[in-house]
């Protein structure tokens, strides 16, 4: 994906290893609102965990302006975006719960007519969360597989 030469640099600054400029890339890349957005997403699949850590955090930043992108990003082909959509979503509350998709309810009778459930805020534990950072973390030391 090609993106506005700025918007290109600083993404190239997340990448580095020097903290300082890290830190500013991500402050500019934020200050540059939404037009960020869709690099800070393929940032998700970076090999280095700090990058996505880092593009995380601003996607986080974006609040409500950053779902419906983050949304989108659920169904990449790219599974470690995927997941990275999904842990920003999780780590986002209450604000990305209310416009998340009704889910069927796992264990429920195909034939009844239930209407699916919207996720409750259970599923969004900190537990829930702890599991989900402890499988990407295995997962990223080749432990574990991304699903």
């Amino acid at each position: 994906m090609e993106f506005d030469p700025q918007i290109a640099a600083l993404i190239t600054g997340l990448r580095d290893d020097r903290p300082g400029l890290r830190q500013f890339s991500l402050r500019r890349l934020v200050g540059m609102g939404p037009q960020a957005i869709p690099g800070l997403i393929e940032l998700l699949a970076d090999p280095d965990e700090g990058t996505q850590e880092y593009a995380a955090i601003a996607l986080a930043t974006f609040g409500s302006a950053a779902i419906p992108p983050l949304l989108d990003a659920m169904k990449h082909d790219n599974r470690r975006i995927r997941w990275g959509a999904a842990w920003v979503l999780a780590s986002m509350g209450p604000e990305a719960r209310n416009v998340i998709p009704e889910v069927p309810i796992p264990g429920a009778q195909p034939q009844s007519k239930q209407k699916p459930a919207k996720i409750g805020s259970g599923v969004w534990s900190d537990s829930w969360l702890t599991k989900v950072r402890q499988q990407l973390n295995a997962a990223r030391a080749g432990n574990g597989a991304l699903v």
